[in-house]
């Protein structure tokens, strides 16, 4: 089985190669989605939170207050890693679960989505690195049509990732998701057919 690691950065369009992968029968692992549930009401990683950082950081009905974790974590650096340290653990545990069930089912492809997939040095574990790519002023006014935050609020979030020319460094196939949605289409289908060509070899 080959297991694809695909990543990018905010808005850069993650998300509709997932979403073609998924549609082309690819299983995929949800890092971001993993990570929500790892936290959600009455979990351990929850419980773990709450224990780091207090209870104010619940809202009243017992969930992750998580505006006021975001604040927190995007100006204490020591608060980031406290957090990505109670989740990356979680999450990865659930990652390789979802690896191990499709290996037995015989499953040639299996793609786990992860934005930091670099950051926590997830490359290492995948057979093959995918990268997203749009250029930063696209990046910059999808972020915001998205998002409905500002052009600095955008533009602080990206300064605080991995740069995209850092990323490139670590990845196999960069898909340029900066053209037509059926040119990125087109290119996810033809990596695939590549992919697809050697795990058949297997």
């Amino acid at each position: 089985m080959i297991v694809i690691g695909l990543t990018g950065g905010i808005a850069s369009g993650k998300s509709t190669v997932s979403g073609e992968l998924s549609r082309q029968g690819v299983p995929i692992f949800d890092a971001d989605q993993n990570a929500r549930d790892a936290v959600a009401k009455g979990s351990k990683g929850l419980a773990m939170v709450v224990e780091a950082f207090g209870n104010e950081y619940l809202t009243a009905e017992g969930e992750l207050n998580r505006p006021k974790v975001s604040e927190l974590v995007f100006r204490d650096k020591q608060a980031l890693k406290t957090l990505e340290g109670i989740l990356h653990k979680i999450v990865w545990e659930n990652a390789e679960s979802f690896l191990k069930e499709q290996q037995e089912q015989g499953a040639k492809l299996a793609v786990l989505d992860v934005p930091l997939l670099i950051e926590t040095g997830w490359h290492k574990q995948v057979d093959k690195v995918w990268l997203v790519a749009v250029s930063r002023q696209q990046q910059i006014e999808r972020a915001m049509l998205r998002s409905g935050m500002t052009e600095a609020e955008v533009v602080a979030r990206i300064n605080a990732q991995m740069s995209l020319e850092e990323k490139r460094k670590y990845a196999d196939v960069v898909l340029d998701n900066s053209g037509s949605l059926e040119q990125t289409l087109a290119q996810v289908q033809g990596e695939l057919k590549k992919l697809l060509g050697d795990a058949s070899g297997c």
